[in-house]
């Protein structure tokens, strides 16, 4: 019997830290407004130059610089971009540091921002990437239920006692013949 297979897309994992305390800012979380489309832009073969563009104006906007080096790269912004909402812990999450994840999302936000508007602009372009989505979200891998796998018979001791000893032409000999026993 197939079980049916759901390949469930979470933006990001539960961390296992303490309950916030009421004080200082509340963090700020904003929907992603090209969310459903940035797959299709920011594939790197087929990523438009006006893409780039606005990633990295928004790169040295939002983030600043120091020393004269961008303080965030355009790929951990490309990557934020595919977030759903906007917000720092998913960084956090992935090991970034509090203030560098800050600037990624802030960089994220203002990208989205630029993106959506030139878009917004030019409504036959976004009607295209808007139906490569539809069709990406049609014939997804999410959407196929998968055969459950079968596990592989276990190797019997004396075949285990040949890679032991080291003697492991011997040892690939007689796996091999052990393999093929039960397809015959």
């Amino acid at each position: 019997m197939a079980a049916p297979f759901v390949l469930n897309l979470i933006d990001y994992t539960e961390s296992i830290q303490p309950a916030p305390t009421k004080r200082g800012r509340k963090p700020r979380s904003t929907a992603n407004p090209i969310a459903h489309i940035i797959a299709e832009l920011s594939f790197p073969e087929a990523r438009p130059q006006w893409f780039d563009d606005i990633v990295f104006g928004s790169c040295l906007n939002s983030a600043g610089q120091s020393g004269n080096v961008c303080n965030v790269s355009m790929d951990e912004v490309t990557g934020a971009l595919h977030l759903r909402t906007f917000v720092v812990q998913p960084l956090l999450d992935a090991g970034m540091a509090r203030r560098k994840a800050q600037r990624v999302v802030a960089a994220a936000r203002h990208a989205a921002h630029g993106l959506f508007t030139y878009l917004i602009r030019r409504p036959e372009l976004l009607e295209r990437y808007e139906e490569d989505a539809r069709i990406e979200a049609k014939l997804a891998y999410s959407h196929v239920a998968l055969v459950p796998y079968t596990p592989l018979r276990q190797v019997p001791r004396h075949i285990e006692e040949l890679r032991e000893a080291g003697d492991y032409l011997a040892y690939g000999e007689a796996l091999r013949e052990f393999r093929l026993q039960g397809t015959h």
